[in-house]
């Protein structure tokens, strides 16, 4: 089985037996550290979850697995077990894609897409003209920049209503 080294855990010792002298030379202590901790991470984490996909959604039967942060690392998701799953890497790429959905443990997670940008350039000659229609109907010259201001704050409704015309 390709996850046999996750059945057993090693020690240090054990876990570095088996790697190359002049690889581990150029390691630091600290590398070697984060390396044999992410070792027992999934040693734990693998085990629990019995090697197997735990998205109830699962399709695949064949897919290897992969460890699955549940708080993404980069929003400061620690690498502790209550932290992880095991997933196949078909249900951990559809997921990251935003082709899917993920349901573990009586919870689902989705990846939201980020609203579309307003985009300034494309909508530039929309802008200038929505302040002199203003400045001819109050009065009042707004700057460009409280503009900017106005209209991100109402971007998804003022964009879809008026400057998509």
């Amino acid at each position: 089985m390709a996850y046999e080294k996750y059945k057993t855990i090693r020690t240090p010792n054990e876990f570095w037996k088996g790697w190359n002298k002049e690889e581990l030379a150029n390691l630091s202590p600290q590398l070697m550290e984060q390396i044999y901790n992410r070792y027992l991470l999934k040693c734990i984490v693998f085990q629990r979850d019995n090697f197997e996909c735990q998205n109830e959604q699962c399709q695949s039967t064949i897919s290897k697995i992969t460890l699955h942060h549940i708080k993404f690392q980069k929003n400061k998701g620690v690498d502790k077990p209550k932290n992880c799953v095991t997933i196949c890497d078909t249900c951990h790429k559809a997921f990251h894609k935003g082709k899917t959905s993920l349901t573990f443990w009586g919870m689902t997670y989705q990846i939201h897409k980020s609203p579309t940008k307003f985009n300034w350039k494309q909508n530039k000659s929309k802008v200038k003209q929505i302040r002199k229609d203003n400045k001819e109907v109050h009065g009042v010259m707004i700057s460009l920049k409280l503009l900017k201001i106005l209209i991100k704050f109402l971007e998804k409704d003022y964009s879809e209503m008026c400057l998509d015309d």
